[in-house]
């Protein structure tokens, strides 16, 4: 493996250009504020391989640097971290001593990936939310189900027992066709489906959640915004931990991740794997038993190779398997939701199953004049359904149910330059191009079983028709970005995309009765498509001061169309993209020597050519462009310490979402009717997350014992489950709580979630409704080493 890696390094060194002139130095002592070395501080220079750890002295030095301007980054475990920007003559030895504070009284200066450069949050003018790992930690976020006002105006529907389809709502935009509408990005690949992106957080260094379009940098369905999860990457420093978490409902969940060098300064590996189960929540009348199981386990694993100081390699590993019985637990009307909660009524199992399949290898080449870097990823996941799928007649009749199996193969290439890291030039930019290639396979029997014939006396049933459909989808994008410094304070962005697809799809249906084999039905029909689109983007932001940014954007974002193929006028098979238009102004500060931080933001959104499902005919359903949505809004974000180990996070968003046109087809005018002035629906106007947590240090403690006590209050507003405005959840609040007690090598926490058993309404769509997750609650044991 050794002679491998050095010839791979001497085919590298080919293409990087090395001057030994460079040898301008930085260098410095990290210590506490009354003068204590803080040992294994991580030092790192942003965007590039140049970093270091502190010694026993708490001294650091990094060497062999160009001149330029950089930003260094100091973190250590129980202390806030500091970001400094500095300028590097060519030969300059610069002398830099930190002195941090600890996290307890000071916040953290927060650095993102949002802009594909690393900066620090509360300098890019954008809405963003950042989470690091100890705040995925403290809220206890196991699943992308778990992010509902987390930030402002995010919404995320939960889906039952099934852990394989999540919709995310960003500022009420929302995907209710087959493309999403806000985009989800893993390690730096874009997550193409609602049912490929990894829903189980597993060993995740940071989520962040971009509120607004963001279609310049990431292309396709960052149509409302993105949401950004990056896993921890391994380095110079052997870490690990295990976890172990049991709950009521028969709740298990193992994990164990692992950190290490393989070769000092060279190559790093490190790798995770989780395991969760979770018994019955539901109650099966038909059976007399329950009737849902979750089973899930995931692994991450990543290898970092660093050939030379301008040259980064890491390619990651991603595998999620799910074996969900009793997914889709739905009863037909909201009254049964609540008259009976947590019950069916079904001769059906709902077994749903879930292979995925992620890897990806990023290329980074830090140079004097440029910038390089290259992501390719490959995606592989199949979801299927045991035995007869899933019920959909809500009832011990064996009359419908349906078993869909789909796989899809997804390889992407993404390609940018940027401007060098160390430049000193006013100009920052970025420019790359992108392509995918998307191939889909599904099979979707159609059951009518023998008690079919109480709807249908004339359907001949029992009988089974099967869909078959190949589907194969292309496209490329090309992108810039450019930032340019009018002033020292004054900065103006603009940016600008274009995306082109090309979208097939083959498709003909079985009918098979028993015993008969299955005979042709409607034969092979083939459709295409193709799409373009244009988002530009323009920012002009202004520092008052160091810690205070105001600013001012627009921006464009699509989702992409799509074929029906149920369309029997040819002119509508294609149904086209969605755009919106974002005008938004923000206001970002940290004050008080970083013990508050005040983010506030107003937008005003247009959402043209909604995709909506309609009958226009009231017979044939079709996706059509047939809504026109507005809303505008306000956000704001607040982070404070008021005393020493008090930290307390408040996020509220208020939204005037309504539809400025809506054509759809009411049954009762038997005509198509303009639904203007109802809102989008799981929208709710306002919502509200309010976590506070009390850490006590127990002075003295070698091992830095601490208590802590934590609680969250999450309210959200009235929200609609249709369109018509006809069915909806009514205001509810959700209440959850953690105490336990942690120290340098463990933790012990106690936990609660939905602490008064609220019911309320997750999801209802298309007649199917269930319930929001009932009271929970258990213990973690955390071991680090």
């Amino acid at each position: 493996m050794k002679t491998t890696l050095k010839l791979l390094t001497i085919i590298l060194s080919f293409f990087t250009v090395t001057s030994f002139a460079q040898s301008a130095k930085v260098q410095g002592v990290v210590t506490t504020t009354s003068g204590e070395a803080i040992v294994k501080t991580t030092v790192k220079l942003l965007n590039t391989n140049y970093g270091d750890i502190t010694d026993n002295q708490g001294r650091y030095s990094i060497n062999n640097l160009a001149g330029g301007n950089y930003t260094i980054s100091i973190s250590a475990v129980g202390y806030a971290s500091q970001l400094k920007s500095f300028e590097l003559k060519k030969g300059q030895v610069l002398t830099l001593d930190f002195r941090l504070t600890e996290s307890s009284s000071q916040l953290n200066e927060v650095t993102v990936s949002s802009e594909k450069r690393q900066e620090a949050i509360q300098k890019i003018p954008a809405a963003i939310t950042s989470l690091d790992a100890k705040q995925i930690k403290e809220y206890r976020l196991w699943d992308i189900t778990n992010l509902t006002a987390i930030a402002p105006n995010l919404f995320v529907v939960e889906h039952g027992n099934s852990t394989s389809s999540n919709f995310f709502n960003i500022r009420g935009v929302m995907g209710f066709s087959n493309e999403q509408a806000v985009a989800t990005y893993v390690d730096g690949v874009y997550q193409f489906d609602y049912f490929s992106a990894p829903p189980l957080f597993n060993d995740v260094q940071s989520i962040e959640i971009l509120r607004g379009p963001q279609g310049t940098l990431y292309g396709r369905n960052a149509y409302g915004g993105v949401v950004n999860i990056t896993t921890k990457q391994p380095g110079n420093t052997p870490s690990g931990y295990a976890e172990m978490t049991f709950g009521n409902y028969g709740q298990q969940r193992y994990t164990v991740s692992l950190s290490e060098p393989l070769i000092k300064d060279k190559l790093f590996a490190s790798g995770s794997f989780t395991y969760n189960h979770r018994g019955s929540i539901y109650y099966n009348e038909f059976t007399k038993s329950g009737f849902d199981r979750r089973e899930d386990y995931s692994g991450n694993f990543n290898l970092r190779y660093l050939p030379s100081a301008q040259w980064s390699l890491a390619l990651n590993v991603k595998t999620e398997n799910d074996n969900d019985k009793g997914s889709f637990p739905w009863v037909g009307s909201i009254d049964d939701v609540f008259s009976k909660p947590y019950q069916v009524n079904t001769n059906n199992t709902n077994v749903e199953r879930r292979n995925n399949f992620n890897t990806s290898l990023a290329a980074n080449y830090y140079g004097k004049d440029f910038n390089f870097t290259s992501v390719s990823s490959y995606i592989n996941w199949h979801e299927y359904y045991e035995g007869r799928g899933v019920d959909y007649d809500f009832s011990p009749l064996d009359a419908l149910s349906t078993a869909p199996d789909q796989r899809q193969h997804i390889f992407a290439q993404e390609i940018r330059l940027s401007s060098p890291s160390a430049s000193a030039s006013k100009l920052k930019w970025v420019a790359g191009a992108y392509g995918f290639t998307q191939n889909l396979h599904m099979i979707t029997p159609t059951f009518y079983g023998p008690d079919y014939v109480q709807f249908d006396p004339t359907s001949g049933a029992p009988f089974t028709t099967i869909g078959n459909s190949h589907g194969n989808n292309k496209g490329y994008a090309f992108f810039g970005q450019a930032t340019y410094s009018l002033t020292k304070q004054l900065d103006f962005t603009a940016g600008i995309r274009y995306d082109h697809e090309n979208r097939g799809l083959s498709q003909y249906t079985d009918y098979q009765k028993d015993p008969a084999p299955a005979t042709l039905l409607t034969p092979n029909a083939d459709y295409r498509a193709s799409f373009n689109a244009v988002t530009p983007k323009f920012v002009l932001s202004y520092k008052i001061q160091d810690n205070m940014l105001l600013y001012g954007s627009y921006a464009r974002g699509f989702r992409a169309g799509g074929l029906n193929t149920n369309a029997t006028d040819p002119a509508q098979v294609p149904y086209q993209p969605e755009h919106s238009d974002n005008y938004e102004i923000g206001w970002k500060n940290m004050l008080f020597n970083n013990k508050l931080k005040f983010n506030l933001t107003a937008f005003y959104l247009e959402q043209h050519n909604q995709q909506i499902s309609t009958a226009m005919d009231g017979i044939n359903a079709l996706i059509l462009n047939v809504g026109e949505m507005h809303n505008k809004g306000l956000e704001l974000e607040v982070t404070a310490l008021p005393v020493k180990g008090l930290q307390i996070d408040w996020n509220a968003s208020y939204s005037h979402a309504r539809y400025a046109s809506l054509l759809l087809y009411s049954a009762e005018a038997k005509a198509v009717v303009n639904y203007k002035g109802d809102q989008p629906i799981n929208t709710p106007p306002v919502s509200s997350m309010l976590a506070a947590q009390y850490t006590y240090d127990l002075a003295g403690s070698k091992q830095k014992l601490a208590a802590f006590v934590r609680g969250e209050y999450r309210y959200l507003d009235k929200y609609y489950f249709d369109f018509v405005n006809g069915l909806s959840q009514p205001a509810y609040s959700l209440f959850n709580a953690k105490a336990g007690i942690s120290s340098k090598n463990f933790e012990l926490n106690f936990w609660a979630r939905n602490i008064t058993d609220k019911k309320y309404v997750a999801y209802g769509s298309f007649g199917t409704f269930l319930l929001g997750s009932p009271k929970t609650y258990g213990t973690t044991l955390i071991a680090k080493f």
